[in-house]
């Protein structure tokens, strides 16, 4: 029988806790990648909307996640106008 899993970062992680950072992370990347997509600024216009680099901000769009906080994530997306709303359950 095959194991199903309710998302890829439980895949991917054995490790519960930094998969579920993985998940916040990418989520907040994708974002990002699709705030810089909708508002036809180039990268480096959206950086400085965001309050990062462009290099940075190219590693957002590039999926890199490993060079993404959360904080650093939360702070690009409050600098655009957006606020970040977090839920917390308990896992089933």
């Amino acid at each position: 029988m095959t194991k199903q899993y309710d998302n890829v970062w439980e895949a991917l992680e054995n490790d519960v806790s930094l998969a579920e950072n993985l998940k916040l992370r990418s989520s907040l990347m994708m974002k990002i990648a699709e705030y810089v997509e909708e508002s036809s600024l180039t990268q480096a216009e959206a950086a400085r909307r965001l309050g990062t680099t462009q290099p940075r901000l190219n590693d957002v769009i590039k999926g890199r996640i490993d060079k993404c906080t959360v904080d650093r994530l939360v702070n690009m997306l409050s600098q655009a106008g957006f606020r970040v709303d977090m839920k917390v359950h308990r896992a089933a």
